[in-house]
């Protein structure tokens, strides 16, 4: 990363992303599997994740705006300030009364899901600003690692969280070992409070700071309205750039619901798995998306990033189609693990494609409406998924069915038009 311009801005921000991301990843594990196997009330948490995705519809759109208006760096002090001072007062408040009220875990849920909603968007945005365009794939594939990282030691803590160990027994990435200590599983207030105190450091990191823009921007002081109206305006006049912004997105939508809603439902009621397995699954798919993160320029080096999108989505629509019938965990991993690729090769790809295509002071505004438009056809699959009847027997394996047919159909919709979408200038 030596060559890089704004090294140390770049290494203080991935830090800080690090530091909070492992904490937050913990809880966005640990929740929903609260609701679905602590207080059995999966159908409760979906409802929860409907609200909370419908509102970031708006939110979303909004997030994009002030990212193109204000300071990348303060938005992000000002995230990580929320984010402490309402997921530490819940914590408390657990203590206090003795646990934390189901309402307010779906606050905390709530709290660290809008924090993503404008979190991401701004971390590509403020790299754009602070980097080379020549760098962006080195970026995008920079970040996926450090994510996927982050999110792989989560993962592991979480299941060892979740489950303590039982009479020196410790399950991990689905191997039992034996270990020479008792530990007895953690509330959720307890994991809350290491999720609102990483908060801090995260801070203190990004307090530090300090970077010279290589991209220029005139930061737009309009109204939000004006400000949101010039982000659809831009993607109007750019249509090729909204069709692949969308189809390219196809994935990752289908694996927010997957991972935040229906694997706990899947695991329990098809695998028939506790939440060791729940935490080994989302280990696995993060070491596979390391893998994608260190490989897939490398992968695909000979060939454009739309026919590399359009593999890898063909590739997820495969694994969730064989999930239907699959009972046998091994292959589960194994699945996942290539499901895991596949989602982070394609976020790599697409954001480099949009770093190179979308310029620096509308990117915000332009993400965030691809953004929305992801998390629509998310609020379809949640409505959906949330009724009675996918929370029956083992009826959570149609839900793949609707996956995979709507991944096929985005990457049919990327084949047709390859050929506009490779010819599309770059906005330099």
């Amino acid at each position: 990363m030596q060559l890089l311009k704004n090294k140390q801005a770049i290494y203080l921000l991935f830090a800080a992303n690090s530091v909070s991301g492992f904490s937050q990843g913990i809880s966005i594990i640990a929740i929903p599997w609260y609701f679905s196997n602590v207080i059995n009330q999966p159908s409760v948490f979906g409802y929860v994740y409907f609200s909370i995705t419908f509102i970031s519809l708006f939110w979303g759109i909004y997030a994009g705006s002030l990212i193109d208006r204000y300071n990348r760096r303060n938005i992000f002090i000002a995230n990580s300030v929320a984010g402490c001072l309402i997921i530490l007062s819940i914590a408390l408040s657990g203590f206090m009364l003795g646990s934390v009220p189901a309402a307010l875990v779906a606050v905390a849920f709530a709290t660290t899901f809008f924090i993503f909603n404008i979190h991401y968007p701004n971390l590509y945005a403020f790299c754009q600003e602070i980097s080379d365009p020549k760098d962006y794939s080195r970026i995008t594939s920079y970040i996926e690692i450090q994510g996927q990282v982050t999110t792989a030691l989560a993962g592991a803590v979480a299941g060892i969280l979740l489950t303590g160990t039982e009479e020196g027994h410790l399950n991990m990435f689905g191997f039992h070992l034996d270990v020479a200590f008792q530990m007895a599983p953690w509330t959720i207030k307890e994991i809350l409070v290491l999720d609102g105190s990483t908060y801090i450091v995260a801070i203190i990191l990004i307090l530090l700071i300090r970077f010279t823009p290589v991209q220029y921007r005139e930061p737009d002081y309009t109204s939000v309205a004006n400000r949101v109206r010039t982000g659809l305006q831009y993607l109007r006049r750019n249509p090729m750039l909204l069709i692949f912004g969308i189809t390219s997105y196809a994935i990752f939508i289908t694996i927010l619901v997957l991972i935040f809603f229906l694997l706990p439902v899947y695991i329990d009621s098809h695998l028939n798995g506790q939440a060791d397995v729940y935490g080994a699954a989302e280990m696995y798919f993060a070491i596979g998306s390391v893998g994608a993160g260190i490989a897939v320029n490398y992968i695909f080096r000979n060939t454009t990033t739309v026919k590399a999108i359009i593999i890898m989505t063909i590739t997820a629509t495969a694994i969730y189609f064989i999930y239907i019938f699959n009972t046998y965990i091994p292959l589960f991993y194994m699945l996942y693990f290539l499901l895991g690729m596949s989602n982070a090769g394609t976020r790599v790809m697409r954001m480099t494609y949009l770093l190179n295509h979308v310029p620096n002071d509308i990117i915000g505004r332009a993400s965030s409406v691809l953004n929305v438009a992801g998390v629509f056809f998310r609020l379809l699959f949640i409505i959906v998924c949330a009724t009675p009847f996918f929370m029956n027997n083992n009826n959570v394996v149609w839900a793949f069915l609707m996956f995979g047919c709507f991944t096929m159909l985005s990457a049919i919709v990327l084949m047709i038009n390859y050929s506009k979408m490779i010819g599309a200038h770059t906005y330099r």
